[in-house]
């Protein structure tokens, strides 16, 4: 089990949308190289108080890339929608589906939209010649995984409710660095 989610088991496989972890790789490699360069032709100090404007870059990268994802466990499904997180209990997925992103539509008849998974692609305009290609296969093949792992699961009753939460790490990292930020501001006056 992880801190995370008591629910989420350490094996469960997350579906997240395929740039994100490459795109906090190259801002991480951008910001350490741009926050080094002002070490260097400036000072540490220097270095310090431009930290939080990178920082912030990253932290929204993550929060829009990475930390956005869907999660199938035994369970139930957890959805992390920005700094938004939803475990709904198997019992209470009415249906899940694939509009734009995948849709998990509940037995109250609310609609959790996946933001952090993978989402349909346009069709690809094809020249002469060619045969269309299945743009959308990782797409289909998410939501097959998801309907497989509701089909497993064993029923419960009566059915657990299906809970929201705020992701507090990813809130309380936001907030260190705007105070670091209004501190560097401040301080250079």
């Amino acid at each position: 089990m992880t801190a995370e989610h008591p629910e989420t088991p350490v094996g469960a496989a997350s579906l997240r949308n395929r740039g994100g972890v490459a795109l906090l790789v190259i801002c991480s490699i951008l910001s350490a190289v741009l926050l080094i360069d002002a070490a260097v032709r400036g000072d540490v100090v220097t270095a310090v108080l431009l930290a939080p404007w990178p920082l912030l870059a990253l932290w929204a990268v993550y929060v829009l890339g990475v930390a956005s994802r869907v999660r199938a466990t035994p369970d139930g499904v957890l959805v992390q929608n920005l700094l938004r997180t939803t475990f709904a209990p198997w019992a209470r997925v009415q249906q899940i589906r694939m509009r734009w992103q995948i849709e998990i539509t509940l037995d109250d008849g609310s609609l959790v939209t996946c933001f952090g998974g993978p989402a349909t692609r346009r069709p690809q305009r094809l020249g002469p010649g060619r045969t269309k290609e299945d743009a959308n296969g990782r797409a289909d093949d998410a939501v097959a995984a998801l309907r497989k792992a509701k089909a497993s699961a064993a029923p419960v009753t009566p059915a657990p409710p299906v809970r929201r939460a705020w992701d507090i790490p990813a809130i309380v990292a936001l907030l260190v660095i705007i105070a670091w930020a209004v501190a560097a501001v401040l301080i250079a006056g």
